[in-house]
């Protein structure tokens, strides 16, 4: 090898070095932000103070949500218009009822629980921290298995069925006279979650379901502590069913204000189809209720509204008009009658 051969090797291997230095403060930089971020908007959410209260047991890392123009910040307003864009479309959750208020289990630790109503779409987006769900106490089939294996099958099997108790929140103090007792009576279901036109109104059955319990009671096999929505869909196979419920998901999402894609937990017992592909391709990570193999307590828990609820759905029977604009048009001067349009979704 000759001297400037040798040269040459030294200067390509002094480059390959630096340039491998790089790439590990790099990667080791955004590794450290991301994680940071996530512990920056634990001590930033709507419940501040429970995340500091209860120990973190693991990190399972979500998705970040794509950055497109169209990607606008929602109205945190409660003056939206009922009937316009942004209620259909937009946050039009604005009633809030703070059944458990976050700001009383600060100190305590014990379990919070609010409702965001839409008055146009009649439908909440419910949510809670340190909730406890018993898999034993839903009645239905498995679910995710393969579609051979459950031939035959009804569609009443694959629908949830709960037992009181299905779902508990912790109160600290609970007494004899509280205990078991359930989190919400029919009169705040009809307000808040009403039936409507739904013949089987699940996530209403859901709630119903939900207990106090003290904190000797409240036991869990296993913590999951990333934000995490709970979905139960029907007509699962059917293409544009299925686009309502990864509507609502976005929707639920964005009305309380998660910072990456969340986690999914579907409480139905239907079996697995292609679009399940799709919906592991949204979101950070997916498991049937079902395939729990023992009490389950969610950190954060987001109660998705069916996809009947939706303003795709109820645009099959009601008159919306809505036209599309540019996103940077919506920054400039918002519209009641637009919203961005699909070249904005481009990605």
């Amino acid at each position: 090898m000759s001297k400037k051969q040798w040269t040459l090797l030294k200067i390509l291997l002094a480059l390959f070095a630096l340039n491998s230095i790089s790439l590990y403060f790099y990667f080791a930089s955004s590794h450290h932000n991301h994680h940071r971020s996530l512990y920056d908007h634990r001590r930033d959410t709507k419940a501040e103070g429970f995340h500091g209260i209860i120990p973190l047991r693991g990190l399972h890392l979500s998705k970040p949500w794509p950055i497109i123009p169209s990607y606008l910040p929602w109205s945190l307003t409660s003056n939206v218009a009922p009937k316009s864009c942004e209620a259909y479309f937009g946050n039009g959750f604005t009633k809030v009822a703070d059944v458990l208020s976050p700001k009383a289990t600060v100190r305590s630790g014990s379990s919070w629980f609010r409702c965001h109503y839409s008055e146009t779409l009649k439908s909440s987006v419910c949510e809670g921290g340190k909730i406890r769900m018993d898999p034993e106490k839903i009645k239905m089939s498995r679910g995710g298995e393969k579609l051979e294996d459950v031939i035959g099958r009804t569609e009443e099997e694959e629908l949830p069925e709960f037992e009181d108790g299905a779902f508990e929140v912790e109160v600290e103090g609970v007494g004899s006279r509280l205990t078991r007792k359930k989190l919400v009576g029919d009169g705040f279901l009809d307000q808040f979650l009403p039936v409507g036109n739904i013949l089987k109104h699940t996530m209403r059955e859901l709630v119903r379901s939900v207990v106090f319990v003290g904190e000797s009671d409240f036991t869990c096999q296993e913590w999951v502590e990333e934000p995490t929505l709970l979905i139960t869909r029907f007509e699962y196979a059917n293409l544009f069913h299925t686009v309502t419920d990864w509507y609502s998901a976005y929707v639920s999402s964005r009305v309380t204000g998660l910072p990456n894609r969340p986690h999914l937990v579907f409480v139905d017992g239907h079996c697995e189809t292609q679009l399940e592909e799709t919906w592991k391709a949204l979101f950070s990570s997916l498991r049937y209720a079902k395939n729990f193999s023992g009490p389950v307590c969610f950190h954060h828990a987001i109660l998705s509204p069916l996809g009947y609820e939706t303003a795709l759905f109820k645009g099959l029977s009601e008159d919306i008009d809505c036209q599309g604009a540019s996103a940077h048009e919506l920054w400039q001067s918002s519209d009641d009658k637009k919203l961005p349009d699909y070249p904005s979704l481009e990605k």
